[in-house]
């Protein structure tokens, strides 16, 4: 009866410690779910096209990480079958990080679309201002992306 007992608990525990690595050996990811700085392994090449398209599908931002230089555009084109995107700076819900503010912003800065994109629409957004910018969809603030700037 004991050896029973010994081999359920050391199953359990064995079972456990599976789960327990499983579970911790992914990428990790910020407060904000964008991927954190130990998760991404190599910077993304930076593009040479004059416009880098960056897709939304129900299941988020594709790439979600680009790179660029400063002064390109990033077209975020919304290729979902039923779901609106609103393409913003994080952080949510402030969208204030990148610095670029003029007056007719609706919220916290330029780079955002300050509205929900249906299925189709695109909306394009040139960085003029070197740095990691990170993003958001307003609507499902889950679904996140990086855009790298360099000088």
């Amino acid at each position: 009866m004991r050896t029973s007992y010994l081999v359920l608990i050391l199953t359990i525990l064995g079972l456990g410690g599976i789960f327990f690595w499983y579970t911790n050996s992914g990428p990790s990811v910020s407060e904000n779910g964008a991927p954190s700085q130990e998760s991404i392994v190599e910077e993304p090449k930076i593009s040479s096209e004059p416009v880098v398209v960056i897709s939304y599908t129900n299941d988020g931002y594709t790439p979600s990480v680009v790179g660029i230089k400063k002064g390109k555009t990033v077209r975020f084109t919304n290729n979902s079958q039923d779901q609106e995107t609103w393409p913003a700076s994080a952080v949510h819900p402030t969208h204030s990080i990148y610095p670029e503010k003029k007056e007719s912003d609706c919220l916290g800065s330029s780079f955002d679309a300050c509205r929900g994109l249906k299925p189709g629409e695109s909306w394009d957004f040139t960085f003029n201002t070197a740095g990691e910018w990170r993003f958001h969809d307003h609507l499902h603030a889950a679904k996140t992306g990086v855009v790298n700037v360099a000088e």
